[in-house]
């Protein structure tokens, strides 16, 4: 891959950066949003650092008097960082530097900031110079709302131009002033902190979107190895893709000198901006082959039970490497995959059942009833209940379904199962609620399903998760270090 001239990329490790710039640098060469925010901010330290050239100028078409006005402000005439603070009325027709734009701007000023040397875009909208992104190549923009984007950008600038570190209670802190996404993920970071710290608490994890093609597999390692979450939900290509990483293997940077049909000529499947060698999943079907073979096929099994063994193999087999199914099999963590053969292993299941065909041995069949069953088996014998969710999707709603499940049961059968509503809800998902899928759905509605427990504490968060989620999880990691440090003290 690297003879192509592919980026090989990094999984976010999360106990190897432990502030917020260190965060952010890992995440350029993470995917998504995550790369967006991470490259812009390495962008801008460069331009911003190198002495022959002339700062970068700032464009906002806002007030000056609320906090986001107030903080740009602050960059140019305080801290320095920018030449000057424009309104785009302001902006000459030529201008041979870089501008930085925040937030929404008017088509009247269009020709000015697409005319400049170099734009940098910073907004809520997707707006950009035309031609400048295109279908996996997302540079110099970052797409979410500069009230949130902002501050995080500020605090990663001030660690690496003034040495000054801002841990994740920090920045939280800071957020509160900001109202808009950072309000939406102050609240998101409280809620998640205090639902996994609830002793009383089983969190149910769900997951959709290339989560582990973000290269954020060893945020949800790191999640089950420090006890925040107790059962996964998620989609069947997440856990692939994160086995892939489990076995050593590597994601990479899409190049957009290669079309998609020459991609597809070299055997590289894509991702949005990221590549996944089919050699990869060749691999990864030579390791699922392995853990089939020890089932007889005389009584079914379920995802739950086939990730378990999967994790099992892992533990024996790829001991150095840190895995998602790995740590769910070692601390016993069940992980379902609801809409399973909607996945790669999905894939390799059939495949290794149509050579069981040919050679005539019995078939491995799937009863996804056995992990309904188990679900409501943990529910009911839980003394709380919260959720939280990447996404929204099947892995989402199956998690959430076990409420109005239990109802019917018990009205249709009589079978007297004690009633269980979530007490607790954080929600990581851009989408807005009136599209009216799931993914936008919000905690609200799922009260009058009576899924949700109208006293408990719930945050929605309408953002990129690989731009916030890792900032939540090092939020508890941080609480977890302090503790240990005490104890070595004491």
């Amino acid at each position: 891959m690297e003879e192509l001239q592919f980026e090989a990329l990094e999984s976010l490790d999360l106990r190897k950066r432990r502030t917020v710039g260190e965060i952010v640098d890992g995440m350029s060469r993470c995917s998504f949003g995550a790369r967006m925010l991470g490259e812009v901010a390495a962008t801008l330290t460069r331009l911003i650092q190198e002495p022959e050239k002339e700062k970068p100028t700032l464009v906002y078409d806002g007030k000056s008097d609320t906090p986001l006005g107030k903080l740009l402000l602050q960059m140019v005439y305080e801290k320095q960082w920018f030449r000057v603070l424009l309104r785009p009325e302001s902006l000459p027709q030529q201008n041979q530097g870089t501008i930085v734009v925040v937030g929404d701007y008017s088509d009247r000023y269009e020709d000015a900031l697409y005319n400049a040397e170099r734009t940098i875009f910073i907004n809520s909208q997707g707006k950009a110079k035309p031609g400048q992104v295109s279908d996996g190549y997302y540079p110099d923009v970052v797409f979410t709302d500069p009230r949130y984007i902002m501050p995080v950008l500020a605090a990663t600038l001030e660690e690496r131009l003034e040495g000054k570190q801002v841990s994740m209670g920090a920045l939280f802190k800071d957020l509160r002033q900001y109202e808009g996404l950072a309000t939406e993920v102050v609240h998101g970071a409280h809620t998640f902190k205090k639902m996994v710290e609830d002793p009383d608490c089983t969190v149910f994890m769900t997951l959709s979107g290339a989560m582990t093609i973000a290269q954020l597999g060893l945020v949800i390692t790191d999640m089950i190895d420090l006890g925040m979450v107790q059962y996964i939900s998620s989609t069947g290509a997440l856990m692939a893709h994160g086995l892939v990483q489990g076995v050593g293997l590597k994601h990479y940077k899409y190049n957009p000198k290669f079309d998609d049909a020459s991609l597809a000529q070299l055997g590289i499947n894509r991702v949005t901006d990221t590549l996944e060698p089919e050699t990869n999943l060749d691999h990864i079907e030579e390791v699922i082959g392995d853990v089939l073979e020890a089932f007889d096929g005389f009584s079914p099994i379920s995802p739950r039970i086939l990730h378990k063994a999967i994790g099992k193999h892992l533990a024996a087999h790829y001991s150095s490497d840190r895995a998602i199914l790995k740590s769910s099999y070692e601390h016993d963590v069940p992980v379902i995959v609801p809409a399973f053969v909607d996945s790669e292993i999905g894939n390799d299941l059939y495949v290794h059942n149509v050579k069981r065909d040919l050679e005539k041995r019995q078939n491995i069949c799937i009863d996804s009833e056995l992990d309904s069953r188990h679900l409501v088996d943990t529910v009911i014998h839980a003394k709380k209940i919260g959720i939280f969710t990447i996404g929204g999707g099947v892995p989402r709603n199956f998690v959430q379904n076990v409420a109005p499940l239990i109802e019917i049961a018990n009205k249709r059968l009589d079978l007297g199962l004690p009633v269980r509503q979530f007490v607790y809800g954080a929600r990581i998902c851009p989408d807005p609620m009136f599209y009216g899928h799931l993914s936008g759905c919000t905690y609200s509605e799922g009260m009058s399903w009576r899924k949700m427990d109208p006293q408990g504490q719930f945050a929605e968060v309408h953002g990129d998760a690989t731009q916030v989620w890792p900032f939540y999880v090092r939020f508890v990691m941080d609480k977890i270090d302090r503790g240990i440090e005490e104890r070595k003290v004491a």
